[in-house]
């Protein structure tokens, strides 16, 4: 039987970091589907970056009504805690993309930058 390839997932780059108070710049991306979202997260300068995807669900808390403290610092980092409530509402099947993209274009006078990455992980 032939396997097909998957097309690569579509996510909104929510943070890109300089280096500074945390050592290394991050990008923070969301493959925004509801219940099936993706977080992406990439750690370091592009040559030697570090980093992966997770279910959406393993980044918000057990009650999935906030942010896992697992991911806290980097949340402070890279200034996002504005993005956990449409995260939560995301998780519960809400799509939240629209509002996500106002949030960041309000924030950042631009729109977030979309990338596509192959599905990673968990």
């Amino acid at each position: 039987m032939k396997k097909t390839k998957r097309r690569p997932l579509r996510f909104l780059v929510i943070a890109r970091t300089a280096p500074g108070h945390h050592p290394h710049p991050m990008e923070v991306a969301v493959h925004p589907a509801g219940a099936a979202s993706r977080f992406s997260i990439s750690v370091g300068p592009h040559p030697v970056n570090a980093g992966g995807q997770v279910a959406l669900s393993q980044v918000l808390d057990e009650s999935r009504t906030g942010l896992n403290p697992l991911w806290q610092e980097e949340f402070d980092e890279a200034d996002l805690h504005w993005v956990v409530p449409y995260l939560v509402r995301l998780q519960a099947g809400e799509d939240t993309t629209d509002e996500i993209v106002a949030a960041y274009t309000a924030r950042h006078d631009k729109a977030p930058a979309t990338i596509f990455q192959d599905r990673y992980g968990v």
